[in-house]
């Protein structure tokens, strides 16, 4: 079963209130239009097309990438004397969809066939800087690779639109990186502070020590689900990409 863009923008502003409780100064709303594709965030606000479908089975993991991730760390950054840490520094896309991608399988998300697509969005985005067409791309994602032809056109048009947005190559590249920060033992909540690249993370690092950065002021809801923090502590030991969606 699916949830259309209204009862799915009920299970956000649930959500949304979750993290109000916390902290009265979230002040997030949920705006349902036909500007945008699919859903995501703007300046701390949730956009939904307002054809959107969201099967039931992809709810909590598209909240956890969302709302618990991209919402979240707008509201921490905006708690930080530098206000750029809400808004972004520079190459901080990798980090952020790493972090949303991994709250995905924390929350049990995380399917092959969601990988699968992320896998075909970085072909299809490299595959158009190397100067490949739209009906090339489709013919590679549909006749080699097997998407279906609904898939593989969405696939497409998604990388292709604007002229070309090649932001899809950053989610497995930042998700690969974060599970060997984590398998080397570093923490996942210095990264929830704001929106920051990789190569920030030493500076960071010195800002928190030296007390000019404020405690995180919003934790991911997930955070409290012992499940969640069994797989987060899972990945201490070292895990690939593959790992993560391999069956039991």
């Amino acid at each position: 079963s699916s949830l259309d863009a209204r009862a799915f923008a009920a299970r956000v502003e649930a959500d949304i209130r979750y993290y109000r409780e916390r902290d009265r100064r979230v002040w997030s709303r949920v705006e349902i239009r036909d500007d945008v594709v699919g859903v995501l965030v703007s300046q701390g606000n949730l956009l939904i097309n307002k054809r959107q479908k969201i099967p039931e089975l992809r709810v909590e993991a598209l909240l956890a990438h969302e709302i618990g991730t991209h919402v979240v760390t707008f509201f921490n950054g905006r708690a930080q004397p530098f206000q750029q840490l809400s808004s972004g520094l520079p190459d901080y896309e990798e980090l952020q969809e790493g972090l949303a991608v991994l709250a995905e399988y924390l929350v049990g998300g995380l399917t092959p066939p969601r990988l699968r697509l992320l896998a075909g969005r970085v072909l299809a985005a490299y595959m158009i800087s190397e100067g490949a067409t739209f009906p090339e791309v489709y013919r590679e994602l549909n006749h080699e690779h097997n998407f279906a032809q609904k898939t593989a056109f969405n696939i497409t048009l998604r990388v292709f639109r604007g002229g070309g947005l090649l932001k899809d190559m950053v989610y497995l590249r930042g998700l690969i990186r974060l599970l060997e920060y984590l398998g080397d033992g570093g923490e996942l909540e210095p990264l929830l502070v704001g929106k920051f690249g990789v190569g920030h993370l030493p500076i960071i690092r010195e800002l928190q020590w030296r007390q000019v950065l404020r405690p995180l002021r919003l934790k991911p809801r997930y955070l409290e689900n012992p499940v969640a923090r069994e797989r987060l502590d899972g990945l201490r030991s070292g895990k690939t990409v593959l790992e993560l969606v391999k069956r039991k």
